[in-house]
This record gives structure tokens, C-alpha cells and sequence, in this order.
């Protein structure tokens, strides 16, 4: 960033400097060094009224008359000579310029003035627009570089996956250079990291499942044991098995390994298919409230595994009730579900979203959960562009609250 900082000041002191002078060496040339050419025409006409009586004056002449001292000035003699012809003398001063006229017969010298020397506004405006554009065009080659590496960048970033690691470096001339290089360093590291994520995620798919199912046939052949311990044990092995299937489904979730198959989804039919196929399982029963034909774009799948979660999650604590309600709102849609148990407490509305979180006051793993369904459905919103939010249910449980709203992926 030192080295951005040095680059751009230089080339706005230089800039600066470069177009000032620019600028005012042709408006040193544009500008006449001869008087103005009505000048002549104006002073024989102030002539010609000073030949007539001094009290018409006033009327004849636009300008200031006052009488002066004729020694109050140094004239040359070449002046004096021209003043005693009965001539106009000239003086400029600033951007105006004073007469003098001698009247013969009572020898007493008159200052007629200023008359202003009026510059051509309008060049002078074009001059400083002249200016300001030859500002904004170094600006703009300066810019573009810059704006050419970062898109660049980001174009790289965006092609960026777990597959290939995308070249992001730029030529050492570039000011963007060493921010390229720490850029594409990060990008190496987080390859890196993807790929152990993967590799950990096989592992974890064959060091575990292998033996996980080698354990559930020998305790479905394990006819001597008693029922009951049997029974327990594969109660053990099945939450194994669905540990590790939330693990490979989260990890799945968090690589983006199984991108969305976006298509226009009719909620309403999802909702219903949804309550039909989780009626079966124990818990409270669940109350609908939907509306006609809620059409969203997203991936049917994946939605319907998000509010799944959500549902299950409420079969788990729910006491009596679980209401489910489908409202929409502007330019999306509100899916509400509530339940009548113990709720979640608001300092944790953020937490229970986390992986691996459980609260263990009312929300254990005694319940069924490993605190990777909420979770999966807080990603699985973020892929739809929507979110998830918790408040306290009117029924006096937990409310979760799933926005989606209308889009259409890049």
C-alpha cells in the first residue's frame, strides 16, 4: 500500500505541474500582445468628443473625468509634446487603461478612466476546462492499469475452486503487484487447506463407515447377547452412522460439491409432500397454513432438506403443537415454523446456527441432534440467497424463520 501511495502522489504532483504549465504556455500564446483592436476606434471617438465643449462631456463620454495636476505625472517629453498637440496619452494600469487630454486654452490636464480592458471570459473558461480535462485524461490512464489488474484479481477469484488454483499474479511493474502476490498466497493456502478438507472428509467417509458397518452386522448376528443390550448397542452404531453421514453432508455443503439445480418450485406443493412424509414420525402433530401456488427458484432439493431440518428439529422439542405457515412477503417468501417446548434463549439465537453447537439445558443430544442440522440449513439459505432467523414463538417455543427471495443466479 506504501508503494500505491508513493505512485499516485507523484503522478498527481507531476500531473499538476505537467498540465499548469501546459495550460498556461498556450494561453501565453493565445493571448495578443498587441492592444485590443476596438481600442483605436474608441480612443478617436473620445477625441472627437473632447474637442467639444467641456460641459457636453458628461454626456458624450461614458467614463470618469476628473480634473489632475499635469506635474502630478512624469511625463516623457515625447508625451508632453503629443499631450501639448492636443492628443490623448495612454496609460495602462492592471487590465484598464487611463486617458489624459491636455485643454489648450485653460492648460489644464483631465484623467478620463479606467476603461477596462475586458478579457474574453469565455476562453478563459474553455482554458480552464482544458485544464480539468487534461487532468481527468492522466487520471484515466493512470486508472486504467489499476482497474485492469483488479478485474483481474477478480475474475480470478470468482473462477476460484478447489480444483486448480488460479494464476493471480501480475507484472512486477504493476502498482497492484505485491498485493497480487499476497492475494494469490491466500489462494494457496486456502487450495491447500480445501484439498486436506477433502482428503479428511475420505478419510472419514472409509476409516469410519468401514467399521461402523462390519460392527452392525456383527450385532445383527450377535443372537447371544441379550435383547436389550443389543438393541442399545445398535442404537449406538445408527447415531454413528448418521454422525458421520451430517459430517460428509455439511462437508459436501461447505466445498459447494453439489452445486444447485435451480428451477421454479411450487412451495406450496413442497410444504405438502413434506408434511405428508414427516407426519409418520413421532412428536406433535403439524398445523399448515399456505398459500395458493408460492413459486420460488431455487433448488428443490436443497429446500426441501433445509425445512426438513427445521421440522424435524421442532418434532424433537415440541410438546403438542408445531405450526407451520407460508406468508409472502416482497418479492419472496416467509416460511414460519413454531413449536410449544422450551424454546431458545435469545443470547443464543446465533450460536445454535454454529456446527457442533448444542444446547444442553433443553436441546441435547438425548433429543436425536449432533448440531449439524441448523447448521446445514443456514448454508443451504446462503446458497438461495436467503436467511435464517430465531425469535421467541407466541406458542412458547422457538421460532424459525426461512426467507427466500426471487433471483436469478449470475
Amino acid at each position: 500500500m506504501q508503494r500505491l501511495f508513493w505512485h499516485f502522489y507523484g503522478f498527481i504532483f507531476l500531473v499538476l505541474l505537467g498540465s499548469g504549465w501546459a495550460v498556461e504556455q498556450l494561453w501565453q500564446q493565445w493571448q495578443p500582445n498587441q492592444l485590443p483592436v476596438w481600442l483605436a476606434s474608441y480612443e478617436k471617438q473620445l477625441v472627437h468628443s473632447l474637442n467639444q465643449p467641456s460641459k457636453q462631456w458628461p454626456e458624450l463620454i461614458d467614463l470618469t473625468i476628473a480634473p489632475i495636476e499635469t506635474k502630478s505625472i512624469s511625463w516623457q517629453p515625447e508625451e508632453l509634446t503629443q499631450l501639448q498637440q492636443g492628443q490623448v496619452i495612454k496609460l495602462f494600469q492592471a487590465d484598464a487603461v487611463y486617458f489624459y487630454y491636455l485643454q489648450q486654452h485653460q492648460q489644464q490636464l483631465w484623467v478620463i478612466g479606467p476603461l477596462p480592458l475586458t478579457e474574453n471570459n469565455s476562453a478563459t473558461t474553455w482554458f480552464n476546462l482544458l485544464f480539468f480535462v487534461l487532468l481527468a485524461i492522466s487520471l484515466a490512464f493512470w486508472l486504467w492499469p489499476i482497474a485492469r489488474d483488479i478485474r483481474h484479481l477478480q475474475q480470478g477469484l470468482q473462477n476460484f475452486n478447489k480444483h486448480t488454483t488460479p494464476n493471480l499474479t501480475l507484472p512486477n511493474h504493476s502498482v497492484m503487484a505485491p498485493i497480487s502476490q499476497s492475494v494469490q498466497q491466500l489462494t494457496t493456502q486456502i487450495h491447500n487447506l480445501l484439498n486436506l478438507q477433502q482428503e479428511m472428509t475420505q478419510a472419514v467417509s472409509h476409516e469410519l463407515r468401514t467399521p461402523i458397518a462390519r460392527l452392525n452386522f456383527a450385532l445383527e448376528m450377535a443372537y447371544q447377547l441379550p435383547e436389550q443390550d443389543r438393541q442399545m448397542m445398535l442404537q449406538d452404531v445408527r447415531e454413528l452412522q448418521q454422525l458421520v453421514d451430517e459430517i460428509l453432508d455439511y462437508a459436501r455443503l461447505e466445498t459447494a460439491e453439489s452445486p444447485l439445480n435451480n428451477q421454479h418450485i411450487n412451495l406450496t406443493e413442497l410444504l405438502t409432500n413434506l408434511q405428508e412424509k414427516l407426519s409418520p414420525l413421532p412428536g406433535a402433530a403439524i398445523s399448515m397454513q399456505l398459500t395458493d401456488d408460492a413459486i420460488i427458484y431455487g433448488d428443490g432439493h436443497y429446500l426441501e432438506r433445509a425445512i426438513q431440518n427445521i421440522i424435524v428439529n421442532a418434532k424433537r422439542y415440541a410438546k403438542q403443537t408445531i405450526s407451520l405457515s407460508l406468508l409472502p412477503i416482497e418479492h419472496g417468501w416467509q416460511i414460519i415454523v413454531e413449536d410449544d417446548g422450551p424454546g431458545i434463549p435469545n443470547a443464543l439465537h446465533k450460536q445454535v446456527l454454529e456446527p457442533f453447537y448444542r444446547q444442553e439445558s433443553s436441546r441435547n443430544k438425548q433429543g436425536g441432534g449432533f448440531g449439524l442440522g441448523l447448521a446445514i440449513v443456514k448454508r443451504i439459505m446462503q446458497w438461495h440467497k436467503g436467511k435464517i432467523s430465531i425469535s421467541d414463538s407466541v406458542l412458547g417455543g422457538a421460532c424459525f424463520t426461512l426467507t427466500l427471495i426471487h433471483y436469478k443466479p449470475e
